[in-house]
């Protein structure tokens, strides 16, 4: 659920995210005005001016196409739906091979890559947070970044779900924990009544929805039970998805439904993230750490791509790894 994350106001809540725009907003105005200290704008004339050379006409094919649902934001400096593209978009461009071998070391098991998609929800019925299996104009519900889609040696599918983080300050809360529609937060205060009665959690049926969301019996489905599925969530305290949990939990839970339909056969998730944001580590590695599917999730900075990522377009297009690190003040790889 994440139309509008990109809001700029958002990207000045942390140490990081404020010295990072700064750096963006300083290089901007010494490309354009030649002096550095000059005034100018966190937002791009186009969104497209955030983009690679070599990715250009694909994003704006996706747009064309319906296929990149854009952010409100993206032509800000610091929009990571644009960070997303210039690293997966690529992949759709030029030769998935090398990015391919990274990803098979990473996961244990040697995969192709046969599909690359942004905002990807799969369905609207696997979660079951909109009416019907197609969303609507004004309909939210959880998308993964990128999803890349897999196959191994053998023939079975598999998809991976990335989220991405630029300057976020952390990861989307849980708003049922404090909507005025919910009438019995008992499940928020205290995570044994929230395992014990699952079925009493606000977003199970949020206020006005035409069905119930499906998070929890997806986890109870793969694992037997939803406290066998987080075997190590701390306690007593209050709901552990009222907070920072919430929006891996989510991704967590399409990744699951997606083999539960048969859409895949295996699965993985991971956080790319700017190396120097400290502010999303650890919440995504506490996450992964509560889970009994720890094994599929991974973190990877976005430096650690490079390599890869840049080896998939051709020497007759600008080098995209230099271009990456200048662009978003990424260290060497």
């Amino acid at each position: 659920m994440k139309k509008g994350r990109d809001l700029i106001s958002h990207s000045f809540r942390t140490t990081f995210s404020r010295g990072l725009l700064r750096r963006m907003l300083r290089r901007r105005a010494l490309n354009e005005h030649s002096d550095a200290d000059a005034r100018t704008s966190p937002m791009l004339h186009r969104w497209q001016d955030g983009l690679h050379p070599a990715v250009i006409a694909e994003a704006e094919d996706l747009v064309k196409e319906g296929a990149l649902p854009l952010h409100d934001y993206a032509r800000a400096l610091n929009s990571s739906q644009v960070f997303a593209l210039n690293l997966f978009l690529p992949l759709r461009v030029g030769d998935s091979l090398p990015f391919a071998a990274f990803i098979s070391r990473r996961i244990g098991r040697p995969v192709t890559i046969t599909g690359v998609d942004f905002e990807y929800y799969g369905s609207g019925d696997l979660l079951a947070e909109i009416p019907s299996a197609v969303p609507g104009p004004d309909d939210r519900f959880t998308q993964a970044d990128a999803a890349l889609h897999l196959a191994d040696a053998e023939g079975r599918v598999g998809l991976l779900l990335i989220e991405v983080k630029l300057t976020e300050g952390g990861f989307t809360p849980c708003g049922g924990a404090r909507s005025r529609g919910n009438r019995d937060r008992a499940p928020c205060e205290d995570e044994g009544v929230f395992f014990a009665e699952p079925a009493r959690c606000y977003l199970r049926r949020t206020y006005r929805a035409q069905r119930d969301r499906r998070y929890w019996e997806i986890f109870a489905g793969a694992h037997g039970g939803l406290r066998e599925a987080f075997p190590e969530t701390p306690e007593p305290g209050p709901c552990p998805f009222a907070r920072d949990w919430q929006q891996p939990m989510r991704n967590h839970a399409l990744a699951l439904a997606a083999i539960q339909a048969g859409i895949a056969d295996f699965w993985a998730l991971a956080l790319v993230h700017h190396d120097d944001n400290p502010d999303v580590v650890g919440p995504w590695e506490s996450y992964g750490r509560a889970t009994i599917d720890q094994p599929h999730i991974h973190r990877w900075p976005a430096s650690s791509l490079l390599e890869f990522i840049g080896a998939s377009l051709p020497t007759s297009v600008p080098a995209l790894r230099p271009w990456l690190r200048e662009r978003y003040f990424l260290a060497a790889s």
